[in-house]
């Protein structure tokens, strides 16, 4: 949604991008005399964005505030970035250059652009540290923003021609480090409410043709990563559609070492290096569920709409195609379990589950070896089996 933004504007589509704003070497504003504020203001000044002015700037009892914050676009007169009331406390600057804040909480935040923008009530972090200024310049591996704790509410995003979503809610804690690596988190987006008639891409067009005039939708996560176990374990990423669907993933990783941790932090650049480095990791579990909330009923009911016969109809032809479609997997017992499993959900849509369970952790240079010499033996290798309303 915001891709085509500045790197101002996408800062303020996540809670905790606005710190990522690159450090230019020339300050665009005035120096507040107060060191924390000065360093904060710093990392707000953007090659791209400038800070443009700010109002009074208070000192209380280790309380600094900053009001009326006024961040500007180089490349666009027309987008502008207006925080009411930045508020940073027991801050201190660090000899490396970073600012350590005990907690920052900016309220009434808006971005405006010419093609649409977002306003939030509030953004809270704890134990924050944010990189230097010339970490971030020079492009320093590992030196991204890092916090306890991020909560964001009543978030509203506009295009040009008015609000096209809602969002409540989001969290993120982090639980653990390893050094200057988080080690366990989770994350929560609450009261997602999207206005599909406001959206012009193809897909809501479709939401729409199934009877969705909004869409409502919360997203969860967890995980956990053991640098000594070299494992990562991510019990349930969710999104749960309302009165639509709910698709839920769980994963299970080996070989997941702080070098391969390191390496593909130092190569997110570059996408060769970084498949190269996943060869080294080992799928030990996967799962894949989708409970089914009204969506699939939706969609066979319009598919058979389409084809101009009744929906029983329609799903028997469907049941009826399966075994020739599933001779591709060369694995008749395979084959026989994915039939009964569509066929079951297909006429009485509730939940469908595939999982990969293999009898040792297979390596990704094997699945990706498989995958080119002989597709047709991955679900034998990394056992897949699928099962129906279970």
């Amino acid at each position: 949604m915001f891709a085509q933004k500045s790197r101002i504007s996408l800062g303020l589509s996540t809670a905790i991008g606005l710190f990522l704003a690159q450090a230019g070497p020339v300050l665009a504003f005035d120096a507040t005399g107060v060191p924390v504020a000065d360093a904060f203001l710093k990392l707000l000044d953007s090659e791209e964005g400038d800070v443009e002015s700010y109002g009074a700037v208070a000192e209380n009892g280790g309380v600094i505030t900053i009001s009326d914050l006024v961040l500007k676009s180089d490349g666009d007169d027309d987008e502008k970035v207006t925080v009411a009331t930045a508020t940073l406390s027991d801050g201190m600057v660090l000899d490396n250059g970073r600012l350590k804040l005990g907690g920052l909480q900016l309220d009434n935040l808006e971005l405006v652009a010419d093609d649409g923008g977002m306003t939030m009530a509030t953004m809270s972090a704890t134990d924050v540290v944010l990189p230097a200024p010339e970490e971030i310049k020079d492009g320093t591996p590992n030196v991204d923003p890092s916090y306890k704790t991020v909560e964001a509410s009543t978030i509203q995003i506009n295009d040009e021609n008015g609000k096209i979503a809602n969002i409540d809610k989001i969290t993120s804690t982090i639980d653990s480090m390893d050094g200057d690596q988080p080690t366990s988190g989770r994350f929560a987006v609450t009261g997602i409410v999207i206005d599909v008639k406001q959206i012009q891409a193809d897909e809501a067009k479709t939401l729409q043709e199934l009877g969705y005039e909004t869409l409502s939708m919360n997203v969860s996560g967890s995980g956990k990563w053991d640098p000594d176990a070299a494992t990562i374990n991510i019990p349930d990423l969710k999104i749960d559609g309302q009165n639509a669907a709910a698709l839920s993933l769980s994963v299970s990783l080996g070989g997941v070492t702080r070098e391969v941790i390191e390496k593909l932090n130092t190569s997110s650049d570059n996408p060769d290096e970084s498949m190269a480095l996943m060869q080294n990791i080992s799928v030990s579990n996967v799962k894949i569920r989708l409970d089914d909330a009204s969506l699939t009923g939706r969609i066979l009911d319009q598919e058979a709409k389409k084809a101009g016969i009744e929906t029983p109809q329609y799903v028997a032809g469907l049941t009826g195609s399966l075994p020739l479609m599933l001779g591709m997997l060369q694995n008749k017992e395979l084959e026989g379990q994915v039939a009964a499993a569509i066929t079951q959900y297909l006429n009485d849509p509730g939940s469908l589950e595939i999982s990969a369970s293999p009898d040792s952790p297979v390596p990704f240079a094997q699945v990706m070896g498989a995958a080119m010499m002989a597709p047709q033996m991955i679900p034998q290798l990394l056992g897949v089996s699928i099962q129906a309303n279970q």
